[in-house]
């Protein structure tokens, strides 16, 4: 009986192959894109979950009396708190910002020399590897040893070429001068981990202070610094609450500062996805993005479930005979039910294979896209291939019995006596999927063209300086004993090539950052109760950093080229933005040129600029003080774009000659400030994509319907035409109830998309405005996609001959 069923339904399938392929293609394009993105949101799900102690480990968070966060804390917090609190089982200390630098490896032979920058290096407890459990590939897993430092196999590969590499030394140059290395273990890096580094160096080294080259802030054992992520792994019986509370109390005896603030212990399986939108800690990935992604998964699967409901239903009347005939033979609506059940079944089998092969054909592409090595193996990751394969299987089920109670719920007399038509018209639940599909479709146009409006403001809008035509050399890392002259002999370098307009030295850049942020500053005079406890960033550059970025100044000038030799923590004198002004208490409207502010001791105020974004639209622009100083963590010039390689081969080879064992590294600045919203673009485009796919997906549905309506409507038409209609005013006839449907999913669908995108824009300090023009381009479009869909089958049945469809009357 099972194996009759199948083979009618293939029969009926291949029999109606336009409709057959539709719904094939509709569905399996669904089901390719759940795929992809439930694939995306696996890898999510599966971060930090390969180490033993995934459920033992916390992460430190201090939380201030004024109710903002940190997780860079004093490093010495963690073994203090070791040998207070007996539920601690271990601590880990990790330093994240403070190790980049250059590697250097000298080889037998100068074949064999490796120089290069890495950015992605930290300092790291000797128990790193244990306590968070990174495969290892060779080597120990302990680097409890001053100076001793494990690799990425794929660091290990790109300066040896080969894991075999225990024992061998490598030269690390960074801010705490040069030092000779000895690997001690090369480990695997985890994909999914959120604790990312090709280079790990021993904590311990930065215990002595010759090592530490004068930045005694770095010292490990320090409880005043912050600049170390803290994890504590507790006893398996511990009470995570308790050791919070006891934690609380050690920090409040242990610094004075911080006697009202209060300690959180983040759950490590909560680092990289957030319990709930509301949650106040900082995590690697994105609750909400993951959240909107499968949506969007779920929403195009709808789609494609709606999809085929209409274009199965469409088929009633073709198939209504069949089935009175069969009811009058003697079969029951369950074996009815059965028979179309069975061609559901056909049809969800045929879309998830093509559904899988084109996975597998686009997986590259996809991958390139999201920037992650995924794949369907992901899905073996806990639930995620049992709660796919069931929501696909669920909705299938669901659709195809919808279906198939609609083909048998027809009485035998009715179907043979020709008056089903009046049944089938007077059911609407069809056009409600209609509004349903083009409603989600019609978001989404909504919520593509506002992102990319967002977009278009942030690169578009005035950032209150000038990165054009700017380019950034990297200063150097590895350092000599005379290094200070050499930095100021490549400057001078620079000032004497001919094609350099302006040049400048600063300790950072637009769009990478600040140099560091501090308290405590406030008015030298009257300052306002709870001024010490606001924050600001400070940036180091010269006296011709704000003329070649065109920041302006509202009062007073730049620093002079004796303050600038002499730097900032000699000449004590600075320059603030208004921001800052503002939050000092100062009026910028007043002269404030020879005010003073007190930061340890006075510092008077040479000049105020203008605000203006140092970094992206997301961010509120920040009060920030400027200090001099020579510099030479980056080198801008401003030139044109003529001849662009030849001008930069010369400096390097300037560079090369100055800074030999340093790699010449250099980027454009609007470039690398624009990378700030690569996320963002990232969006765009999956906007972008399942919009497409929602409007192909709901246009195939459309397609059924007015296929549908055409053929209930055959002989109104014929008879419409014999009394003189032309092909104009029967395809408007036929136009005009599907254009309803879409202005109905216009309606429906600006409210929603304007609240789901203007709580996006929240995310931005400063943002575009949501245009009424958005809601009409986008009904625009949605009505001519419609119009060109149900043209086809409109023109189709206008010019077809109405004797045919009289002859039997």
């Amino acid at each position: 009986m099972l194996r009759n069923y199948f083979k009618t339904a293939f029969r009926n399938l291949l029999r109606n192959r336009q409709f057959t392929f539709i719904n094939i293609a509709g569905l399996a394009v669904g089901i390719a894109v759940f795929l992809f993105i439930v694939q995306y949101v696996a890898f999510e799900w599966s971060f930090n979950r390969f180490s033993k102690n995934y459920a033992q480990l916390y992460r430190m968070n201090v939380q201030y009396k004024e109710g903002n966060t940190d997780y860079y804390l004093p490093p010495g917090f963690g073994p203090a708190a070791k040998r207070q609190i007996p539920a601690i089982e271990n601590y880990v200390r990790i330093a994240d910002g403070i190790a980049s630098g250059v590697l250097n490896y000298e080889g037998k032979n100068a074949a064999e020399n490796k120089t290069f920058r890495e950015s992605n290096i930290i300092y790291v407890d000797g128990n790193f590897l244990d306590v968070f459990s990174f495969p290892i590939v060779t080597g120990s897993n302990s680097l409890s040893e001053p100076k001793t430092l494990a690799l990425s196999e794929t660091m290990s590969k790109k300066i040896f070429g080969t894991t075999d590499v225990i024992g061998k030394e490598i030269n690390v140059s960074n801010q705490f001068g040069n030092s000779i290395y000895v690997v001690r273990s090369v480990y695997r890096l985890p994909a999914a981990s959120d604790i990312k580094a090709d280079v790990l160096l021993s904590f311990q080294t930065l215990e002595t202070a010759a090592n530490r080259d004068g930045n005694d802030w770095a010292d490990p054992n320090s409880l005043q610094a912050g600049f170390a992520n803290i994890y504590f792994q507790l006893k398996k019986n511990a009470n995570a609450a308790d050791v919070n509370n006891q934690l609380t109390s050690f920090i409040r005896s242990s610094n004075v500062q911080m006697k009202n603030d209060n300690v959180i212990l983040q759950p490590f399986s909560e680092l990289h996805i957030a319990p709930h939108f509301d949650y106040p800690l900082q995590t690697y990935g994105s609750l909400l993005l993951i959240t909107v992604f499968l949506s969007i998964a779920v929403l195009i699967l709808l789609i494609a479930w709606v999809n085929y409901i209409n274009l199965s239903t469409a088929q009633a009347l073709s198939r209504a005979k069949e089935v009175g005939v069969r009811k009058v033979l003697g079969a029951n609506r369950l074996q009815l039910m059965f028979q179309y059940l069975s061609e559901t079944c056909i049809l969800t089998l045929s879309a998830a294979f093509i559904a899988v092969v084109l996975v597998n054909i686009f997986q590259n592409l996809f991958n390139e896209f999201t920037g992650k090595d995924l794949s369907l193996s992901v899905l073996n990751n806990g639930w995620f291939w049992a709660a796919s394969a069931m929501l696909i299987i669920i909705g299938s089920l669901l659709s195809g019995s919808f279906v198939a109670f609609s083909l048998t719920s027809f009485k035998p007399v009715t179907i043979l006596r020709g008056k089903i038509q009046a049944k089938i018209h007077g059911f609407s639940l069809r056009k409600a999927l209609v509004v349903f599909q083009f409603t989600i479709s019609i978001a989404f146009i909504i919520a593509t063209v506002i992102l990319y409006k967002q977009l278009r403001f942030m690169q578009t809008e005035k950032l209150g300086m000038n990165l054009d035509q700017l380019l950034v050399i990297q200063g150097p890392t590895v350092t000599v004993k005379n290094q200070a002259e050499k930095n100021v002999s490549f400057k001078n370098a620079l000032a004497q090539l001919p094609f350099v307009k302006k040049y400048a030295a600063s300790n950072n850049v637009p769009g990478i950052g600040y140099n560091f942020s501090t308290e405590n500053i406030t008015k030298l005079t009257n300052p306002q109760k709870g001024d010490d406890q606001k924050s600001y960033s400070m940036f180091i550059g010269d006296d011709n950093f704000f003329d070649t970025y065109g920041i302006q100044f509202l009062q007073g000038t730049t620093f002079s080229k004796q303050d600038v030799e002499q730097s900032w923590n000699k000449v004590q004198k600075v320059i603030i933005n208004e921001k800052a002004a503002k939050e000092l208490g100062f009026d910028v409207k007043e002269n404030l040129v020879g005010q003073k502010i007190f930061w340890e001791k006075p510092y008077e105020i040479i000049g105020v600029v203008k605000d203006y974004h140092h970094l992206s639209f997301r961010q509120p622009i920040m009060p920030t003080i400027y200090l001099a100083s020579r510099s030479s963590g980056y080198y801008t010039i401003q030139t044109d774009t003529k001849n662009m390689q030849s001008k930069i081969a010369a400096i390097k080879d300037i560079y090369n000659g100055i800074f030999p064992a340093n790699p010449f590294d250099y980027f454009f600045a609007d470039e690398k400030y624009n990378q700030q919203y690569h996320d963002d673009q990232k969006l765009g485009n999956v906007f972008v994509a399942s919009a497409c796919i929602a409007v192909l997906i709901a246009c195939l549905g459309l397609f059924g319907l007015a296929a549908f309506m055409a053929r209930q409507r055959v002989k109104e038409i014929g008879i419409r035409k014999v009394l003189g209609a032309n092909v104009g005013n029967i395809t408007a006839l036929l136009s005009k109830d599907f254009i309803v449907l879409v202005l109905i999913s216009i309606v429906i669908a600006s409210p929603v998309a304007w609240w789901a995108m203007n709580k996006w824009l929240q995310d931005f300090a400063y943002r575009t405005t949501i245009s009424w023009w958005v809601f009409a381009l986008a009904g625009f479009i949605a009505v001519l996609i419609a119009l060109f869909t149900i043209s086809f089958q409109s023109i189709k049945a206008a010019v077809a001959n109405p004797v045919k469809s009289l002859r039997s009357e």
